[in-house]
């Protein structure tokens, strides 16, 4: 189990390795906006202020679209990123 840490609603979750952080996020009725589900929109942009080498590297369209903003390797789209480890989250949006 991975320790996902939502901080500006101080809610901690516990979840299976290798879950999406929208599923989390989901099942834990986190405070993050998801629009489009795909990586395409940005609504979910979130930082990843600890443990970002516990997160899945950004795919192509990901990564595109995060340089489109030129937002920092720290900024993530929740849809897309899938956790391996314990992190602490903070929801920017877009």
């Amino acid at each position: 189990m991975v320790k996902v840490h939502f901080l500006l609603e101080d809610l901690l979750v516990e979840a299976p390795e290798g879950t999406s952080l929208q599923r989390i996020a989901d099942a834990a009725g986190a405070d993050i906006t998801f629009g489009c589900r795909t990586g395409s929109c940005g609504t979910c942009r979130v930082r990843i202020t600890a443990g970002l080498q516990a997160c899945s590297e950004p795919g192509p369209e990901e990564r595109d679209f995060l340089q489109g903003l030129e937002a920092p390797a720290d900024q993530r789209l929740a849809c897309q990123v899938h956790i391996h480890g314990d992190v602490d989250i903070e929801y920017l949006g877009l």
